[in-house]
Formats: C-alpha cells, sequence, structure tokens
C-alpha cells in the first residue's frame, strides 16, 4: 500500500448548505487524510485561480455556454462565497483518483448514485442550474486523473 494523493475542493454551496463537516466526516470515514486544506473566501484573486483551475472545461464548452460567467456567479455572486482546497492523502489498494471520483459521486447530483456524497447531500441539477444561469450545484471537486491532480495540486499550493 502506497501513500497516494490527489486534489479535492468543497464547493461554496457546500458551506451554504451547512454539509462542510458531514462531507469532512465521510472522507475521513473513507480512509483518507486531509493532509492540507484551507478554508477560504473567493474574491476575485481567487476568482482568477478558479478560472485558471477550470481552464481545460471552459476551453471545452460553447462559448455561448459562458462557463466563466456561470463561475462568477456560482463561486462568487451568491453567498457564501467559502471553498475548500485540500491536499488528501490515502494507503488503501485501489487507485485514489477513482476511489475519490466513486465516493463523491457523478457529477450531476441528479445522477449520482445513493451513498455518494453529491447522491445524498445535493439535489440539484443541470436544468435548474441553467434556469439561475449558474452551474450545478455538486458540493464538492475531485480530480479527474493523475495529470489533472498534479496541475491542481500545484495551482493551489498557496492555498493548501
Amino acid at each position: 500500500m502506497t501513500k497516494q494523493t490527489t486534489f479535492l475542493m468543497l464547493k461554496p454551496d457546500a458551506f451554504r448548505s451547512n454539509h462542510q463537516e458531514d462531507i469532512l466526516k465521510r472522507l475521513k470515514g473513507a480512509h483518507l487524510v486531509i493532509e492540507s486544506s484551507k478554508t477560504v473566501n473567493v474574491d476575485l484573486d481567487v476568482m482568477k485561480t478558479l478560472i485558471e483551475h477550470y481552464g481545460e472545461v471552459i476551453d471545452k464548452m460553447d462559448p455561448a455556454f459562458n462557463f466563466p460567467g456561470k463561475l462568477f456567479n456560482s463561486f462568487y455572486y451568491y453567498g457564501p462565497h467559502t471553498i475548500m482546497p485540500m491536499c488528501v492523502s490515502y494507503s488503501g489498494d485501489e487507485d485514489i483518483i477513482e476511489y475519490t471520483r466513486k465516493l463523491v459521486g457523478a457529477t450531476s447530483p441528479a445522477n449520482a448514485a445513493e451513498g455518494t456524497i453529491r447522491g445524498d447531500l445535493s439535489d440539484d441539477d443541470y436544468d435548474k442550474a441553467g434556469a439561475q444561469n449558474r452551474l450545478v450545484n455538486n458540493l464538492i471537486h475531485a480530480s479527474d486523473s493523475f495529470e489533472s491532480k498534479e496541475r491542481e495540486l500545484t495551482l493551489w499550493r498557496e492555498y493548501l
């Protein structure tokens, strides 16, 4: 069992819904160790980091979707606008990326399985989010690949 690390981030809706403690308990209950984290209020400097963080997603999206505008609405406009970037480790047999993504659940909470963080704690979906010109409230970000994890840990290092 080799110690592996990844990047996770609690999003503003985790704090708005007061689910941050429950999510942290679930992570610890799944034998994940929070190596470093910081609760951060989203200001314009943090917004710039978030834009860079989601750069690949922004590049893939149709410009008409206006991901940066929706990101601003989701992470900055609606209060509270608090996030918690985290470096998380795991010493189990599974690949940490796959393990944390299973624990977190599908990106759309409407499609997330029962027993996952998003499936149990969020009732949002793409239709609700679109009607309010924001991104879907899915509580937590989990790196989706080794490359993303490396990039995200480097990008957020000053907050970890």
